[in-house]
């Protein structure tokens, strides 16, 4: 699925899906967020972040109508590249701090590893919130953020996560009663697997509007 797919801005990491030695980490980290939405169909799906294009062709057999927004990448090119898969989505470029969507217009909002490059990450939550139907699902994925993530990342070759992860999880958790969103199952991607001994690499939350 993503042996094809080009990097498309400054922040997409698809490089890092196809590493020797991390790939698995990374594609593992996604695909735990992704099993938290169980067999359910959705209407209608924003991605935030599409960047290569990877999430949305593991989004689409379940979607009817597929969106996405970012900040980065080219939508024609990768919509063309979707197209290529088989797979039709609406993709814009756009900031997650201001969505060009009407109130409740998706059933399911997906956001990975975007929101600890956000100092304004309240904002982000409150517009991802008003985006969502009543009833619907967002899943927010994001990375640990900590100095043994950071020595983590350079020894990969990610040069200056300091300047790009600049929002912690536990920061977030917070700012969910604010933006009315009410937590409904994490998933979480520990090294080795049995915490309290792993470290935690990456949090995944599913969420929907607080009654």
């Amino acid at each position: 699925m993503i042996g094809d797919l080009p990097t498309t801005g400054p922040a997409d990491p698809i490089a890092y899906y196809r590493h020797p030695l991390v790939g698995w980490l990374f594609r593992e980290r996604i695909n735990r967020g992704l099993r938290l939405l169980g067999e359910r169909r959705f209407a209608s799906a924003l991605e935030v972040g599409y960047g290569a294009g990877a999430v949305q062709l593991a989004l689409a057999p379940a979607v009817d109508a597929l969106h996405g927004i970012d900040l980065d990448a080219d939508p024609a090119a990768v919509t063309g590249l979707l197209a290529s898969h088989g797979c039709q989505a609406e993709l814009r470029q756009g900031s997650v701090l201001e969505l060009p969507y009407d109130d409740g217009q998706f059933d399911l909002v997906v956001c990975f590893s975007v929101v600890e490059h956000l100092v304004d990450y309240a904002t982000a939550l409150r517009e991802m919130a008003r985006v969502l139907a009543a009833d619907g699902r967002l899943l927010i994925g994001m990375p640990s953020v900590n100095p043994t993530m950071e020595l983590g990342f350079r020894l990969i070759g990610f040069k200056g996560i300091e300047d790009h992860h600049v929002t912690t999880p536990a920061a977030v958790v917070n700012t969910f009663p604010a933006a009315r969103l009410r937590l409904l199952e994490s998933s979480y991607l520990d090294v080795p697997a049995n915490r309290p001994l792993g470290m935690r690499l990456y949090h995944n939350w599913l969420l929907r509007k607080a009654d």
